[in-house]
């Protein structure tokens, strides 16, 4: 009688038979592992330099002219007409000082002239008589000469009198601080009851006219200041966009913050940017040359030349770019080489390429390339 195999035996028969794949299977998985997967890159598309952004600032907007009002005489202040937000139109009195020092000093002025007048007139009669006295030999030449040198003198006394009380009149009239054209108080730096002296600034006043953008810019970005185009955007006007023109450029840099104070003219006809407002600048220009804008992180380097990755026409495959670097910023670089605007170029892993590797392309939009669309209104 035969005997019956153990369940031991029964299972370990099983679980042989199980471990061991068909021929098939084989034969497939080692097709399949002689193909590597294509590695899948991102890409971005090649920019043109046309309006390239090469820099942004962020400031404010000032008035083309902001003054300091000032007395030109010194002494207590007796009100100050205005506050910060107020309109005025020229010829308007912003501020007033106790002026009587100043009524005093014009009447004693006047009463000085006064006497001056008195005494040339005197002196004037007298130089007459002693004229018709010399000619009808009554009177000595010496006599007619003292009376003419007192005459002269009376006279100029006069003039000086005269002078002097004009010069009162101007001080009480400076008592008044009165604003020399239309525009709106943006500081007050002075209050009633204190003593101010002559020059001292009482209020700010900020003129009608051109608005500028004000910012800071470091030393390392001087240079693009140069051929450059800039555009202003408001932070509280959003789709606002305005040319604007460089005016001034501080000769010399913040001690502290080692920044030039830069101001640009802003092409403003509807008078749409306030004072205050939050600026930001747009340094832009032209296109360079056949340069083009790539990611900085397109750029890799064989060497000591710089290349970029190019996706081919069926986007499966990459091939070397050689480019030569004209300018390098944070986040793009401008470059020059056989790339053409909408070429694709690997933005991310491109030093682990090769042109023998099969890709994936994963096109992706610009993050931060720094160029700007717009219309500019």
């Amino acid at each position: 009688m035969p005997r019956l195999p153990s369940f031991a035996s029964l299972a370990a028969a099983l679980l042989l038979a199980a471990c061991q794949p068909n021929a098939a299977e084989n034969a497939e998985e080692g097709a399949q592992g002689s193909l590597p997967a294509p590695r899948i890159v991102w890409a971005e598309q090649v920019k043109s330099s046309q309006g390239l952004d090469l820099s942004s600032f962020t400031g404010t907007i000032e008035a083309r002219i902001d003054q300091p009002l000032a007395f030109r005489v010194g002494g207590k202040l007796a009100e100050r007409l205005v506050d910060v937000g107020d309109r005025v139109s020229r010829g308007d009195v912003v501020a007033r000082l106790d002026a009587n020092d100043y009524s005093h000093a014009l009447r004693a002025a006047a009463a000085e002239m006064r006497a001056a007048e008195a005494e040339a007139e005197r002196t004037a009669a007298d130089l007459e008589r002693a004229s018709e006295l010399r000619e009808k030999g009554h009177a000595s030449q010496a006599g007619f000469e003292a009376a003419k040198a007192a005459a002269s003198a009376a006279s100029e006394a006069l003039e000086a009198a005269r002078e002097r009380r004009a010069l009162a009149e101007n001080e009480l009239a400076y008592a008044e601080l009165k604003a020399d054209a239309d525009g709106v108080v943006t500081a007050v730096s002075a209050e009633p009851g204190q003593v101010v002296a002559a020059g001292q600034s009482i209020v700010a006043l900020a003129r009608d006219g051109d608005r500028e953008a004000e910012i800071a810019i470091p030393e390392s970005r001087l240079a693009g200041l140069k051929g450059a185009k800039a555009h202003v955007t408001l932070w509280a006007l959003p789709g606002e966009e305005f040319d604007a023109s460089l005016r001034e450029l501080a000769p010399g840099a913040d001690p502290a913050a080692r920044t030039f104070r830069a101001r640009f003219r802003i092409d403003d006809p509807k008078k749409l940017a306030k004072l205050g407002m939050t600026a930001t600048v747009h340094l832009s220009r032209e296109a360079v040359n056949s340069a083009v804008v790539v990611p900085l992180s397109a750029v890799w380097y064989r060497g000591e030349a710089a290349n970029v990755w190019r996706a081919n026409a069926s986007r499966d495959g990459v091939e070397a770019v050689p480019v030569t670097l004209q300018r390098m910023e944070e986040t793009y670089a401008l470059v020059e080489g056989a790339l053409r605007p909408g070429d694709l170029v690997v933005s991310m892993g491109a030093h682990r390429l090769d042109e023998k590797l099969a890709v994936q392309i994963e096109e992706r939009a610009a993050e931060t390339t720094g160029l700007r669309v717009g219309v500019v209104r």
